[in-house]
Parts: C-alpha cells; sequence; structure tokens
C-alpha cells in the first residue's frame, strides 16, 4: 500500500545552543507533503529552509520532534533509498565526465550493474546534461555543473526529490531551463520538494507553496490561496484616439500599446475617470480584470505581517 505522505513531520524543531546562548532554526515545524506534489519552500537567508533539509534527510539530528519520509521514519537508512537530493553548491571532482559520475553515483545508488548504463542515459536525459556528457566537469558553465547535479540526483530513478536552490547562480536563460526540466519531471509523476529563492519560478511550477520565517511556518497553500487581489486594474481597450491616449497617461500608472490595443493599469479610486476617457472618446473596452498579486508580494506580505516576536528556545 502506497504511502499518503512523501514527507511528513510533526513539531520538528533543531535548537544551536553555543556558549549557553540558543538559536533556533527551526520550531515545530508540521508539513504533510502528498505523493506526486510539486511543493516549494520559501523564505529568507537564515530562515530554516536548509536545516529543515538536512534533517529530512537525516545528515543532522533534530533536537525534538519527528519525520518520515513515505511513512518511514527519516532517521532510518532505507527511508533515503527513495530519495534523490541536490545540494545547494554540488562539489565534484573536476576531472571526471557528467557520465562517469553519475556511473559511480548509480552504483552508490545500488543500482543492478546491468541496469546502471541505462539509468545513467535515461538521467542525463531527463536533466538535459547529456549534450555535455562527455566533457570534464571543470570544464562546464555553472548552468550545466547544474543540471549535472539533478542527474545524480535522479540516476537512482528516486519517486522523492529534494533540491535545495536548484536554480542558484543562474543567469535567466539557464532558470528557465531548469525550470523546463522540473516541470518534465513533475509531469513523469516525480514527488518535488525544492527550496528557492527565485519566487517568480515557485509560482509557475509549484502546486503549493511553504512559507518559513526565522524558523516558523507562517503560511502553507497553493499560489492562490496564498496570493490575495490588489487595487490595480487592468484594462484593454481598442479604437483609442490620441487625445484619449494622453488623458489616460495623466490618470494611469502604466499605458502600453500592444499592436492596434492600449493597455492600462489603474488603481481602484481613478478606475471610474478611466473607463470615462474611454466612453468619451467612444473607445472600445475589450476587457477589464482585477490584478492578484505576485507570489512575491504576497511573500513580502506575510513575513512583514508575522509577529514581531516569534516564541524562542531558553537556555538550558
Amino acid at each position: 500500500m502506497q504511502a499518503q505522505w512523501a514527507i511528513r513531520t510533526e513539531g520538528l524543531t533543531k535548537v544551536y545552543t553555543l556558549r549557553k546562548q540558543t538559536h533556533t532554526a527551526v520550531h515545530d515545524l508540521n508539513l504533510r507533503i502528498a505523493n506526486g506534489e510539486t511543493v516549494g519552500f520559501i523564505g529568507a537567508n537564515g530562515a530554516g529552509k536548509t536545516t529543515t533539509i538536512k534533517m529530512l534527510l537525516h545528515f543532522i539530528a533534530p533536537t525534538r520532534g519527528r519525520a518520515w519520509l513515505y511513512d518511514i521514519p527519516c532517521e532510518q537508512p532505507r527511508a533515503r533509498q527513495k530519495v534523490g537530493y541536490m545540494p545547494e553548491q554540488p562539489y565534484f571532482p573536476r576531472y571526471l565526465t557528467p557520465r562517469e559520475l553519475l556511473s559511480a553515483h548509480a552504483a552508490l545508488a545500488g543500482v543492478p550493474a546491468r541496469e546502471a548504463k541505462h539509468r545513467v542515459e535515461v538521467a542525463l536525459e531527463l536533466a538535459r546534461a547529456d549534450t555535455f556528457a562527455h566533457r570534464p566537469i571543470g570544464k562546464l558553465s555553472k548552468g550545466m555543473t547544474q543540471r549535472v547535479a539533478l542527474a545524480q540526483a535522479l540516476v537512482g530513478d528516486p519517486q522523492l526529490l529534494i533540491l535545495d536552490e536548484p536554480a542558484s547562480g543562474l543567469d535567466p536563460v539557464s532558470r528557465v531551463e531548469m525550470r523546463n526540466v522540473l516541470q518534465a519531471l513533475k509531469e513523469h509523476g516525480k514527488t518535488i520538494f525544492l527550496s528557492s529563492h527565485h519566487l517568480g519560478e515557485v509560482e509557475l511550477i509549484c502546486d503549493r507553496v511553504a512559507i518559513i520565517h526565522r524558523g516558523h511556518l507562517l503560511a502553507f497553500g497553493t499560489p492562490r490561496e496564498l496570493t490575495q487581489q490588489t487595487d490595480r486594474y487592468v484594462l484593454v481597450a481598442e479604437n483609442v484616439s490620441p487625445d484619449a491616449e494622453r488623458a489616460l497617461r495623466q490618470v494611469c500608472t502604466n499605458v502600453r500599446r500592444d499592436g492596434e490595443q492600449l493597455v492600462a493599469v489603474t488603481d481602484g479610486e481613478r478606475l471610474y475617470v478611466v473607463v470615462e476617457v474611454l466612453q468619451k472618446a467612444n473607445a472600445r473596452l475589450v476587457s477589464l480584470n482585477q490584478q492578484r498579486e505576485t507570489l512575491e508580494e504576497a511573500f513580502l506580505r506575510i513575513v512583514q505581517n508575522a509577529p514581531a516576536v516569534l516564541p524562542v528556545e531558553k537556555a538550558a
């Protein structure tokens, strides 16, 4: 019987103590991530994202609380048999080629020798690293190296991918390529848990998003559940005369031409003025839509509205 949850945590907490001073990196984290979901884990630097990932993989032990991967306690080695992990800063021997590296990782993952070659080629193709698999890693770009890191996470054919900042340091083109790769993996039925600072990418690919701040989970839901309607309205109109366009530029925050159509952005207070300008000019209103927040705007709102003083651990 397949486990309901790919990742489950209950009260997961990590407290560091140094010279009787304590720092709570993660505080009573409760997560439920279903099999087949793609979940973004977002927060500022030091929010507790990497610490959480390290506890899930049992690289470090929690101070208290529990975590399970497919109903197997994280501290048991067999829990990691179903996991592929991509660290934020992968370090590989520079003299190896991606194909050689993945052959070694396939052996470490327990892939039978008769299947290893096929698994390596499939992982390289899925990560779109097959075109440079013959080149030494030391001669690859940052984006190429990130795809090799993703390929090594895939070579064991895991059910769950845990990715720590997979787009870290990538240029815009490489970020789009990485997003396309993750979308393809999602369509292959993989469960993906990824931390990221690129909230636009998270919004495009993730089914749900968890926001962590100073070790506390502030919100967890779909991008639509986390975002709110704004006071911004987007109007699209046709047959707008030059005089009417000039009038709109006086009252709108943004006005641009898109072929024969004019697109204007205004706030609710000035909306009726804009509509009146269009009516007087005999322009045709094609559409009127109220804008929602971007995930980045929602993240900033949620974090800024967090309590100024969050619960912390007391010194021992």
